[in-house]
């Protein structure tokens, strides 16, 4: 028997056609076996009625609906019957620079109070991106914003973090009561041995890859069961920003899915 999360396929990697033909997208994604979808950029409730009322048309759910800021995020969601949205990201570059401090850990923490408070006025968890350049960047980062945040969660992106030259499972081990969603993808570089995004380039010298065509270390098996264990019901979302090894993204999403299957999930 299956092991049961629920799966959403990114639109990310479909790009400009995602205002072009939506509900074509849509169909798509759930020829391909997913449940929800997500990337979606949302300008107004009536744009937010009509692709989930489609949405719906392939038994699928709209996740983490974007907007044009941290209100609208929230509201979406909340409308949506979601539990938890991703609030503005706090950046390394307006909080001390690639190495901060506690002082600026703690600062970039106050700068996120309004939202996550507006968020728990709306019963909806706030989460901050796991991403280069922001203030989470590894998992030893989302440690120390969390630890100073109160009421944030992270939202786990293992692609971000392995590109990073972190591990996703700590992550999972430090944080996985304060995970409020997650971005499952691979990562493939060069010269995995020597790669520093610092000094690299990524999407030239590295770049997210199909589940499993990495090369950076991630176990997708492992990191789903320690999901398990630390009790995370929310939504996997299978992300990939650009394809590795190329193909189009209908065939790309239907790889990254018939992989979580083989995985029992």
């Amino acid at each position: 028997m299956a092991k049961k999360f629920r799966i959403c396929c990114h639109l990310i990697q479909w790009r400009g056609e995602q205002n072009e033909n939506p509900e074509k997208i849509m169909r798509q994604v759930a020829e391909a076996g997913y449940d929800g979808l997500e990337g979606f950029k949302i300008q107004w409730a009536e744009q937010l009625v009509w692709l989930q009322s489609t949405a719906a048309k392939y038994g699928l759910r709209i996740v983490n609906a974007s907007g044009a800021d941290y209100q609208h995020r929230i509201d979406f969601n909340a409308a949506l019957g979601n539990d938890a949205a991703e609030i503005q990201g706090a950046a390394k570059k307006d909080f001390g620079g690639p190495d901060p401090g506690d002082e600026d850990f703690k600062r970039a923490g106050e700068s996120l109070a309004e939202s996550i408070a507006y968020a728990e006025e709306r019963k909806i968890k706030p989460f901050h991106h796991a991403h280069l350049g922001r203030m989470i960047e590894t998992s030893e980062d989302a440690k120390r914003l969390l630890d100073v945040a109160p009421g944030l969660y992270l939202l786990l992106d293992t692609g971000h973090i392995l590109a990073a030259g972190s591990d996703p499972m700590d992550a999972i081990k430090w944080c996985g009561g304060r995970i409020g969603h997650v971005h499952l993808k691979d990562t493939h570089a060069d010269d995995p041995a020597n790669w520093d995004y610092r000094k690299g380039r990524f999407r030239q010298d590295a770049r997210f890859a199909e589940l499993g065509a990495g090369n950076l270390g991630l176990d997708v098996g492992k990191v789903m069961t320690a999901l398990e264990e630390a009790g995370y019901d929310g939504w996997i979302s299978v992300e990939l920003d650009e394809c590795f090894p190329p193909k189009p993204p209908a065939e790309a999403a239907k790889a990254n899915r018939e992989y979580l299957r083989k995985l029992g999930y």
